[in-house]
């Protein structure tokens, strides 16, 4: 097996060719300038990486100075034009890096720091004071109450009712 490039030589802006995952099987390379560097070390199948055009793949050599018109019509071709910029590294546009930061309704992203932990309440319309928090904010649930067949003197919900009516035989 040939020798991949380690972590010292693949670093964003970096000319590498990659083997994309669809052509594994074939082991056909396209070139490309490094965006972000995805694996943290170095890996014996080659680091992975995505590329300024947003494919992903693993770096199998060092491409020369610049890209060939070649390899430029491939990026052409087979980059997708709809592609969101916001993807995992499964290539899922829904799914998101914690780390990318929230996006709300509308795409754009907030800072964190605008993020409170009443922020999942926000569009809830379900008849429940959101912003009183706590015990309170839970509905309240009508209980019934019940009169101790012992000794008739005890009003209470059931959980009082039997521990009311043990104390009557202990």
């Amino acid at each position: 097996m040939p020798r991949v490039p380690t972590t010292a030589a693949v670093f964003p802006g970096a000319n590498v060719n990659i083997v994309l995952k669809a052509d594994q099987p074939t082991g056909r390379t396209v070139s490309g300038t490094v965006a972000e560097v995805l694996t943290r070390g170095n890996h014996p199948r080659g680091i992975k990486v995505r590329l300024v055009d947003n494919r992903v793949g693993r770096v199998q050599s060092i491409a020369g100075a610049s890209v060939t018109t070649t390899d430029a019509a491939n990026i052409e071709s087979e980059a997708l034009p709809d592609e969101p910029q916001s993807t995992n590294t499964r290539g899922n546009p829904r799914a998101r890096r914690v780390r990318d930061g929230p996006v709300d309704v509308r795409g754009e992203e907030q800072p964190l720091a605008t993020i409170g932990l009443d922020a999942g309440n926000a569009g809830d319309d379900d008849g429940v004071d959101s912003h009183s928090g706590g015990i309170e904010s839970q509905p309240q649930q009508e209980q019934e109450v019940s009169t101790c067949p012992v000794c008739s003197d005890f009003n209470g919900d059931v959980a009082a009712l039997t521990y009311h009516v043990q104390s009557h035989f202990d």
